[in-house]
């Protein structure tokens, strides 16, 4: 009964057994369901999403119908002559006042027409409270219940636009809810106040239009969050009282309107759970089955285990000697020969690794000894350049300044660093160029911000601009110039050392060009040659195989090189 807990290699053979049995259907099953959840639930949410922009497309349009209505009686001069008439009336006590409602309504009718859209209710108060409505006469009490609850959200003096007031019920609870805006008209001759439109859409438009999915509860707010229709437990900022709900908004333009459409999570992946739940109880009986057959063909594997054991036993107590001494051509007897061979490479890496350490250290001695001499020589170059500045002659001692600076880079040529310390580098190897060549060459450097910074081998471009300077200004001595530049392209960076030299046959140019993108590069080259291949190996090594380097003519005559690097 002990064995079965003990943790031996037989266990963990019968494990191993199991977890790659279990393991693999636990994990394919859970990704397989999570990957349909979220494929149903990605297409779901794109289709409420979807629903959202048509319905508010649809409100958006009964806006603009609502505007219309109100620009109507703004803009028409008929209208408007009717208003001026209409501004005092109190009651219908002639005639002429019955004609004018008359009329009036006649406005009212041709606005419904145009717009198409029964769903809408309108009413006009004048300065005593005079309601003329757009329909039915019996719908004038009604309508002042309205006005009596809206009358003091209207701003009077804000005449220029539609002013959205809220959500009014006639009192009692009977009829529909109706969600209203004014428009206050007023004369455009002298600014005096005509009357005040209001324009109500009901209910029934509302639960029409979120009547259209078949599933899912809406809601449409206003820009204070102020519910205009549907279900209040749908929240407007979000969070609603079932966290897991899919949620699809759209926010009206014209008005700061927010459409809500929420979806219950278990609607939509109840179903796969059911399926999922149903496809695990089959894969219980074929897991037993399995278990059994694993106890068998552990314990047939044991055993040549047992010799491997006992020999990486002996080998980890010092043995060095020992061997594998089994038989068969099986997979266990290829593991103990290949086990055999790697005693043997072990023991020639451990002759070899000896060898090397004792190089290493005849190496490194030698490098101490010749790091001495270039610091003998930079403490001598200090020493005559304190005593040039002491005589007052500064030229000379910027020159050897510029020499200690490039004596300093080669020392340490195998440390990176940043590529405006690398162009100021290259800076004293112009001094000391000019100074040796005689050559007057300006050297220009343009580096983007973020290029400034960016970390490159020391001396990368010196050989580039050395080539310069030795091949390009032979002849051409007038206005030289070379120009470093340096930005990022996306993901890469890009270096580009210009000359306005005498520059590069094509057909040379074209030959190098392919030099340096085939594998050329590893082979020995002219000495003219040498330093570009140096540059773009050190590329390559340090930024990978992608980096490259092209060399193509520029307007000026001269020669340009581009190097482009992974950033």
């Amino acid at each position: 009964m002990n064995s079965m807990f003990q943790f031996s290699y037989y266990r963990r053979i019968q494990l191993s057994f199991l977890i790659l049995i279990l393991l693999p259907i636990v994990i394919v099953s859970v990704f397989l369901l999570s990957m349909t959840r979220d494929a149903v639930m990605d297409k779901i949410r794109l289709t409420n999403q979807s629903v959202v922009d048509v319905m508010a497309k649809d409100i958006t349009k009964t806006i603009d119908d609502l505007t219309y209505a109100s620009n109507f009686f703004i803009q028409d001069p008929s209208a408007r002559a009717q208003l001026r008439s209409f501004t005092d009336t109190q009651q219908i006590g002639s005639f002429a006042d019955y004609q004018r409602q008359q009329h009036i309504q006649d406005f009212f009718g041709l606005v419904l027409a145009k717009t198409l859209n029964t769903d809408i209710r309108m009413f006009l108060v004048n300065g005593k409270g005079f309601i003329i409505p757009s329909s039915d006469p019996d719908q004038l009490a009604p309508f002042r219940q309205h006005w009596e609850q809206l009358r003091s959200q209207v701003d009077l003096d804000t005449p220029k636009r539609l002013q959205w007031l809220s959500r009014v019920q006639t009192e009692g609870g009977k009829g529909e809810p109706v969600y209203y805006a004014a428009r206050v008209i007023r004369d455009p001759a002298d600014n005096a106040y005509l009357a005040t439109l209001y324009i109500g859409i009901t209910n029934p438009y509302f639960e029409k239009l979120f009547r259209q999915a078949a599933s899912g509860t809406f809601a449409l707010y206003d820009e204070e969050g102020r519910l205009i229709a549907g279900d209040a437990s749908v929240r407007f900022g979000g969070g609603s009282a079932s966290d897991q709900t899919l949620r699809s908004e759209a926010v009206l333009s014209k008005t700061g309107w927010k459409m809500i459409y929420e979806t219950s999570d278990q609607e939509v992946t109840g179903q796969i759970y059911k399926i999922f739940y149903i496809a695990m109880l089959f894969v219980v009986p074929f897991f037993a089955l399995f278990f059994i057959v694993s106890l068998l063909l552990a314990k047939r594997l044991h055993r040549p285990i047992q010799k491997l054991d006992f020999m990486a036993k002996q080998f980890s107590q010092g043995n060095r000697l020992i061997r594998f001494q089994g038989k068969g051509k099986d997979e266990i007897a290829q593991l103990g020969q290949t086990w055999n061979r790697m005693l043997d490479e072990i023991e020639q890496l451990i002759t070899n690794i000896e060898q090397e350490q004792e190089q290493k250290r005849v190496i490194e001695l030698q490098a101490l000894f010749a790091q001495i001499r270039p610091h003998f020589l930079i403490n001598t170059l200090n020493s005559i350049k304190c005593s040039l500045i002491l005589g007052g002659d500064l030229r000379h001692s910027r020159q050897i300044d510029s020499l200690m600076s490039l004596l300093r880079a080669y020392m340490k040529v195998n440390e990176p660093t940043s590529l405006a310390a690398e162009c100021k580098l290259l800076e004293h190897y112009m001094d000391i160029m000019r100074l040796r060549n005689e050559l007057h060459v300006e050297l220009k450097v343009t580096l983007a911000p973020e290029a400034a910074e960016f970390e490159v081998p020391k001396l990368l471009l010196q050989p580039i601009v050395e080539n310069a300077l030795l091949h390009g200004f032979v002849e051409k001595l007038d206005d030289a110039k070379i120009d470093i530049e340096a930005e990022r392209l996306d993901s890469r960076l890009e270096i580009r050392v210009t000359d306005n030299g005498e520059g590069m046959p094509d057909e040379e140019r074209e030959a190098l060009n392919r030099m340096l993108e085939g594998p050329e590069t590893d082979k020995p080259q002219t000495y003219r040659r040498v330093g570009l291949i140096n540059v773009l190996q050190r590329l390559r090594l340090t930024y990978g195989p992608d980096a490259t380097m092209k060399l193509r003519a520029n307007p000026s005559g001269g020669l340009t090189v581009i190097l482009n690097m992974r950033a």
